[in-house]
């Protein structure tokens, strides 16, 4: 009897205990389970939240990085253009003329030649853009796509090898960037036949 009654008497304490100390028992299992929470669930987010945030940073460095030296550069671009001289700025933008007329360059050739003394016999101009195959690399490459080529086929007589010695630099000195692909020359007729290209901002 006195067994049942120690046995009754520990169960009593222990529910009196747990009762007593329940709501300790409650705080404790719940700082369990965030715990754990933390560990299993929070951390690794956390962790992954901010290897985001580093690698939006670094990214913007870089981006800033980047824009910082182009500005260094266009500064650099714009301290060399102002110690260029306007007499030479002049220069530079002559040496490609903007979109080319043909019939400017129908008549800049036909008085050029006029006063050297040679006949134009007949004159073919046709430009990159009018379905011409052949022509110069120039009209061809990526990077220059841009720069618009026409092409003159021309017939002169009256022309002697003195005259031809001094035309072909007298064309490249008064036309822009003149590029002389064929010359046939016959010294007996006194004639040639030019194929030439020049060159201008489309």
């Amino acid at each position: 009897m006195s067994s049942l009654t120690t046995q009754k008497n520990k169960a009593s304490d222990f529910n009196t205990t747990l009762s007593a100390n329940f709501n300790l028992i409650i705080v404790f299992v719940v700082l369990f389970l965030l715990f754990v929470s933390y560990l299993t669930i929070i951390r690794p987010k956390f962790k992954d939240t901010l290897v985001a945030i580093k690698n939006n940073i670094d990214q913007q460095e870089k981006l800033y990085q980047n824009q910082r030296q182009k500005l260094v550069n266009l500064q650099a671009a714009v301290a060399l253009y102002q110690k260029i001289g306007a007499e030479n700025i002049e220069k530079v933008n002559g040496i490609l003329p903007d979109e080319y007329a043909k019939e400017k360059l129908f008549g800049e050739l036909e008085d050029l030649l006029s006063q050297k003394g040679l006949m134009l016999n007949s004159l073919r101009l046709s430009k990159d853009s009018e379905g011409e195959d052949d022509g110069p690399l120039v009209s061809r490459d990526a990077g220059l796509k841009n720069v618009g080529v026409i092409r003159a086929e021309m017939s002169l007589s009256s022309v002697d090898y003195v005259a031809l010695k001094n035309l072909l630099p007298l064309l490249e000195k008064q036309l822009q960037l003149i590029d002389i692909e064929s010359l046939d020359f016959s010294p007996s007729e006194k004639t040639v036949n030019l194929v030439c290209y020049t060159y201008y901002f489309k």
